[in-house]
């Protein structure tokens, strides 16, 4: 009798003790959700500032006075040396003044007519509108008076229809570019030159 109410108070501590241990499923086997979401949320938003960075805030083509100031050291005053002028597939006309070393300063502006500096006369130029652009200090002729670039001239594009030296004094050129309408335009330059876009 004691043998069998010893061999029960032995089972009932095994059951006791296997009550006891701690079930493995209480475990948890995956992370937190607060430590999954900060690697989505800052990636998103670093993409979006950077595209925002990206764009311009404004586009620099519009029909208003274009000014950009430069001071080069004269002599040598800058010497417009050639124009030319291509069609861009991007919808737009190119016209590039070469200026060989220092950049003069610029401006560009639509105008309702051209008129020839210091005389005041009226120049007839193929166009619907005009865009006159003056630089200074600059000219466009060699040390001993000989025109670097002249006249009026047709360009067969669509956009820039012609252009005209209008003025070479004291230390002003004026050309203006005869458009095909009041067409947005834009006026950049690179280190060696001017160039005008207008939009076709």
């Amino acid at each position: 009798m004691k043998g069998t109410k010893a061999g029960i108070f032995l089972i009932a501590l095994a059951v006791v003790g296997g009550c006891a241990q701690p079930s493995p499923t209480a475990t948890p086997t995956s992370p937190p959700p607060s430590s999954a979401s900060p690697t989505t949320s800052p990636t998103t938003s670093r993409t979006t500032e950077a595209r925002q960075i990206a764009a311009p805030a404004t586009s620099p083509w519009g029909t208003g006075p274009i000014t950009v100031t430069h001071t080069p050291k004269v002599p040598p005053v800058p010497v417009i040396t050639g124009i030319r002028y291509a069609a861009h597939q991007d919808g737009y006309d190119r016209l590039v003044l070469d200026i060989p070393g220092a950049l003069p300063g610029y401006s560009a502006k639509y105008v309702k007519e051209v008129r020839r500096d210091g005389s005041g006369e009226k120049v007839s130029m193929p166009g619907y509108a005009f865009i006159l652009i003056v630089l200074h200090p600059a000219q466009a002729h060699r040390a001993d008076g000989t025109p670097t670039v002249s006249g009026i001239h047709r360009t067969g594009l669509a956009g820039i229809m012609s252009y005209a030296v209008v003025g070479d004094y004291e230390g002003y050129v004026s050309i203006a570019l005869g458009a095909s309408g009041v067409q947005r335009y834009n006026v950049a330059e690179l280190s060696d030159r001017v160039y005008i876009d207008v939009a076709v």
